[in-house]
């Protein structure tokens, strides 16, 4: 019976010997390392924070000027010759509304995350309209008064022009009307 520490001794030198061989083995790298890059995306990522300025108008409710800023975050992964996709994610910072016909004041905040797939043309246009929260009142009232839960609204339009190789152009953001909903 061979005793414990032989039979470590004996399978160390095999695997230097192994090891040695494998490294010495021709590899075909630059056809491996062409067809792995080729499918690889390539990502690309752009931050604005922008103005709103403007009256958003909902079927059925007052028209409201809103006013604050939202910052934008566009994330593409792109694949050569096939297109790729962009992960646009929208957030409200301070965004304010006055009501037209009553004087009241609302408040906008959230944030929304969209995905939208693009062609592999030269230069895309991706728009989407994010999904926020209205609150009126904008501040907690106590009872007798109603506490209405939020209401979630489309007021912005969010556009961003996307290049062949997934570079975000600019960026822009506009108070719209009452947007469709994109995601139901």
């Amino acid at each position: 019976m061979p005793r414990p520490g032989r039979l470590v001794r004996a399978t160390v030198p095999i695997g230097v010997a192994a090891a040695a061989l494998c490294l010495t083995a021709p590899v075909p790298a630059a056809a491996t390392t062409s067809a792995q890059a080729a499918r690889l995306a390539v990502v690309h990522s752009s931050i604005v924070q922008l103005p709103l300025d403007g009256t958003f108008e909902e079927t059925g409710a007052e028209p409201i000027h809103l006013t604050g800023s939202i910052r934008v975050r566009v994330t593409t992964r792109t694949t050569a010759g096939v297109g790729g996709t962009a992960q646009i994610t929208s957030t409200l910072i301070g965004t304010t509304g006055i009501g037209e016909d009553t004087g009241a004041r609302y408040r906008f905040a959230g944030t929304d995350i969209a995905l939208r797939a693009y062609p592999p043309d030269p230069v895309t246009p991706v728009e989407v309209t994010p999904r926020f929260l209205k609150f009126y009142p904008p501040v907690p009232i106590l009872p007798p008064n109603p506490v209405l839960p939020p209401h979630p609204v489309r007021p912005v339009l969010v556009r961003a022009t996307i290049a062949a190789d997934g570079t975000v152009g600019a960026v822009t953001a506009q108070v719209v009307g009452e947007a469709p909903d994109p995601n139901p």
